[in-house]
């Protein structure tokens, strides 16, 4: 706070009684955990851990004045064992015993439906804003929800505007958001705007669970925003802090690791907000015992027998784009073998935070795919699959699921996993006959528009998971699906170098396109047999390999 009050002593001709901070304490992806956990910000290994609910609590009331709002982004109920157990009214639970002023919902609150969700509303002592169409929704006679709260602090009037997830209904089922439709943010905030503006406000913060770059477009289409808050990652938080007139976008924390802080130096004689310093602080375990009411009942909810050690892991997957993938693919293929399916095909958001290297509980295994969605098993052909792959319903810029069972053909650029545009011809490689035994979730095939259909599995996609870990001492690193691009000389860029063909073994000749294990094996007959190629036309004289192939592999080819 020193640099708001070396501001203040600047502020003339006001007097310093004209000036009040206002303290912003703020969390999102709180996720229902009540237990400490692995920090995949810090630096070294073995990391740290951070979190737990009875440290926030003592560090919210640690940083605590007079003037303080505390408010979340959302996701704040599912994807811990406690959470799902209670059907989120833990977390619920934690937010009333510390006195959070208002929350705004995740697209994982809504997991248990439209009336479960109704009812951690009804047991919030806060209010949660949301769009108001959800009273619609519910049947609901007295309004429940409200899409902001206007306070007043210290003499200050303001404003605090939720803005609901729009993945709500993408990341559920049909049936349990009640054929709700979420706008865009930029929508619902040109449409609460007016009303808020009516009130005669001197500050609006604008909270939700939206990532920053829809935070920096709020802050830059409306300039009377005061502050932006966004929902929470894992790893290092990054803000954009006010400089030139632009509107501060604050980022953050999951998990309960961290709790974001933001002080605004506010005059009240000029209406105006002089200056914005924020931080983030770390949840560390707390230095001494508090006896408060509330870390009693936090004490009692987290006695539960300790966690023991399932399996071990030799390899951290740390929760960005890479470790994701390499986690999703184990997460896809543990789920394959236990469901005996050819092919599984299951959505990247199923994967929510890292896993740490060495022994691993129960508890962590849970928060790397905590969701518990429902699979089925179903038997389909090629092209089903491809809509599978690629749904021409899903968002063109959306990452393509994850895979296990079989390599794929695709189109476009494959250095990284590509986003569904990019796959929008997968051809299925290594192929079976006919048709697939393919393993999927009930909510993927909805948002694919492929009927939900086939055997539903008795255990959930957490369970599956969970079990093939369990199973195993030691999990082993499975590799993501290979892509093979269709267009050549992408193929030639991804991989940096001509294929020899008088030294590739069959795995790298298969990266050819056009190249089957069948074929590659008569290429390496024809070496063992005739001899090595003299030049790359060579390759013609194999079974299978004729000039139209040819044209599409001498780019790619070498024989030195």
């Amino acid at each position: 706070m020193l640099g708001l009050i070396l501001a203040l002593t600047c502020a003339v001709p006001s007097s310093p009684s004209d000036f009040q901070v206002l303290r912003v304490l703020y969390t999102s992806d709180l996720h229902g955990r009540s237990q400490p956990g692995i920090d995949f910000g810090s630096t070294g290994l073995p990391r740290r851990t951070l979190g737990g609910w009875d440290n926030l609590l003592g560090l919210i009331k640690e940083q605590r004045t007079d003037a303080t709002l505390l408010l979340d982004c959302g996701d704040f109920g599912f994807g811990s064992p406690e959470g799902d157990s209670s059907q989120g009214r833990a977390a619920v639970e934690f937010m009333n015993a510390v006195g959070y002023d208002a929350a705004t919902p995740g697209a994982r609150d809504l997991i248990g439906g439209t009336e479960n969700f109704e009812v951690l509303a009804k047991a919030a002592a806060f209010p949660i804003l949301a769009d108001p169409m959800l009273n619609v929704v519910l049947n609901r006679r007295v309004t429940l929800f409200r899409p902001y709260l206007v306070k007043d602090m210290m003499g200050i009037k303001l404003a605090v505007v939720g803005i609901t997830d729009p993945e709500i209904t993408k990341l559920n089922q049909r049936g349990d958001v009640g054929g709700w439709v979420v706008d865009d943010p930029l929508v619902q905030l040109g449409r609460y705007l007016p009303v808020v503006r009516a009130e005669s406000v001197d500050l609006v913060i604008v909270i939700g669970h939206f990532g920053p770059e829809t935070g920096c477009a709020i802050a830059d289409s409306f300039k009377e925003m005061n502050l932006v808050i966004c929902r929470g990652t894992a790893g290092n938080v990054e803000n954009r802090l006010a400089c030139s007139g632009v509107t501060p976008v604050l980022n953050a924390a999951a998990y309960g690791q961290r709790l974001g802080l933001a002080d605004v130096l506010f005059s009240k004689a000029e209406h105006k907000v002089y200056q914005t310093e924020a931080r983030m602080l770390n949840v560390e375990p707390a230095a001494g015992a508090d006896s408060s009411s509330a870390s009693a009942w936090i004490h009692r909810l987290s006695a539960v027998p300790t966690d023991t050690a399932v399996c071990l892991n030799p390899v951290e997957y740390a929760p960005d784009s890479a470790g994701r993938l390499r986690l999703g693919a184990m997460v896809a293929e543990a789920v394959r073998q236990k469901a005996g399916a050819d092919i599984a095909v299951l959505p990247d958001y199923v994967i929510e935070s890292g896993l740490g290297s060495g022994r691993l509980g129960w508890r962590e295994l849970f928060a790397a795919a905590p969701y518990k969605d429902r699979v089925r098993l179903l038997v389909i052909d090629d092209t089903t699959l491809v809509r599978l792959v690629a749904p021409e319903s899903v968002g063109l810029h959306e990452p393509a699921p994850l895979l296990a069972g079989a390599d794929y053909f695709v189109t476009g650029d494959t250095l990284v996993w590509p986003e569904i545009s990019q796959v929008g011809r997968a051809r299925v490689r290594n192929r079976l006959p006919g048709t697939y035994k393919v393993v999927t979730t009930e909510q993927w095939l909805e948002r694919a528009r492929i009927p939900v259909t086939g055997k539903l599995l008795p255990q959930s996609l957490t369970d599956l998971w969970i079990g093939y870990a369990a199973a195993q001492e030691t999990l082993k690193p499975v590799q993501p699906v290979r892509l093979y691009p269709a267009t050549p000389g992408v193929v030639r860029q991804q991989a940096g170098a001509l294929v020899n063909i008088n030294t590739a073994d069959s795995g790298l000749l298969q990266t050819l396109p056009g190249i089957g294990p069948m074929t590659a094996e008569r290429i390496i007959q024809y070496r063992e047999t005739v001899g090595r190629f003299k030049s790359i036309e060579g390759i013609q004289d194999v079974k299978g390999i004729g000039p139209k192939k040819y044209e599409k592999l001498k780019m790619l080819i070498t024989v030195r």
